[in-house]
């Protein structure tokens, strides 16, 4: 994605989305979500084969690589599309808040949909379509959140450290 950036609003963007994943606890959300399910699978699964008491060092081992299991998968499909559209909204505020265009975001949508690959196994596969995520900050931004002007110190400042990328 950072390569796809062609002004420091956009690169802005990128990373107040990956912000607003954090401040949202989005991945511990996630993992706390994987590991219920998970933990019932594996209760389930003793109970039915057992139905009796499981030993408590087999549960616990079952559990231990349960939670690889579940990080593994978080790194592997993603957030869900629901906290993708959150932190959506939230990066369009971030940007606002310190003075970068909230319309970049909007930008860099656009962008991520010429890369995508129907049904490929990129960010097509994870994140709500990218006409469906833009329609859904463009009020947030029409509504108050207005674009900031460029600076085209900024801009120079940019265009060297992607040079050096």
């Amino acid at each position: 994605m950072v390569r796809l950036c062609k002004t420091e609003d956009d690169l802005a963007a990128v990373l107040a989305h990956e912000i607003s994943h954090v401040q949202g606890q989005h991945g511990l959300k996630t993992i706390k979500n994987s590991r219920l399910t998970s933990a019932f699978t594996i209760i389930g699964t003793e109970a039915a084969k057992t139905y009796g008491p499981v030993p408590l060092s087999k549960l616990t081992e079952a559990f231990q690589g349960s939670i690889t299991d579940i990080t593994s998968a978080l790194m592997k499909n993603g957030y869900s599309r629901d906290l993708e559209r959150e932190a959506d909204k939230g990066a369009v505020t971030i940007l606002a808040r310190v003075g970068y265009d909230p319309g970049a975001l909007i930008v860099m949508l656009t962008e991520m949909k010429k890369q995508l690959k129907p049904g490929g196994q990129d960010f097509a596969k994870t994140h709500p379509d990218p006409n469906d995520r833009i329609a859904d900050i463009r009020p947030l931004i029409s509504g108050g959140l207005a674009a900031t002007p460029v600076s085209t110190e900024r801009q120079k400042r940019f265009k060297a450290v992607m040079t050096n990328l």
